[in-house]
């Protein structure tokens, strides 16, 4: 267990702490801004915003150790089977978690829809299943640069998201920029990922 390995899993560590702090603001109240309790059908909720920042900062952390320890990993040429398994693993627990953990917020689903979320599950089992089916046949398959620069784009619309819900409403344009921007990086890279896997999926020439 090496210092890269040790950061992936501090990135679950830290990806849970978001998922707790947002759970525990969306239950902290429902109330009418003099004080009178108002039904929960009503769907009008103030998240505790403390909470909302603690996990924006754990986000940022976390989304941090995503570069961190695959630099150090290739830097130190400490790349592991676990790593391999565990980094992938670990971004899309903290990318689809927070997006599923968001749309109970009204403020984030003026942007989020359940359908964006729907396509970036999908294509995280997609690329999976590729990876597994294309490293089983002998061949390694790491992510690339268009997997990389969709990890960022998800990472930024995600913070955006997440300030929102804070009451950080000046986010909200910068939020839609990264809404539609990781969705066409999303489509696009795993429609990539397919094309570089198509001789062993298809049994077509390379």
């Amino acid at each position: 267990m090496n210092l890269p390995n040790l950061i992936t899993i501090s990135r679950l560590v830290f990806t849970a702490g978001v998922f707790v702090c947002l759970e525990f603001a969306a239950v902290a109240f429902r109330a009418r801004p003099g004080g009178s309790e108002l039904p929960a059908e009503t769907g009008l909720l103030h998240p505790d915003r403390t909470l909302v920042w603690v996990a924006f900062g754990l986000f940022l952390v976390a989304a941090f150790t995503d570069f961190l320890d695959g630099y150090l990993a290739r830097k130190w040429n400490l790349v592991t089977a676990f790593g391999r398994v565990a980094d992938p693993f670990a971004d899309k627990v903290l990318i689809a978690g927070s997006l599923i953990t968001l749309l109970k917020f009204p403020a984030a689903t003026t942007i989020l829809t359940t359908w964006y979320v729907v396509v970036v599950v999908a294509r995280e089992f997609l690329v999976t299943a590729i990876r597994g089916v294309v490293e089983a046949s002998g061949r390694p398959f790491p992510a690339d640069r268009l997997g990389k620069w969709k990890m960022v784009t998800q990472c930024f619309t995600v913070a955006c998201l997440i300030t929102m819900v804070a009451g950080a409403g000046f986010w909200v344009e910068m939020g839609r920029i990264g809404f539609w921007l990781s969705l066409v990086l999303t489509v696009v890279s795993g429609t990539n990922y397919v094309w570089k896997a198509r001789d062993v999926l298809f049994g077509g020439p390379r």
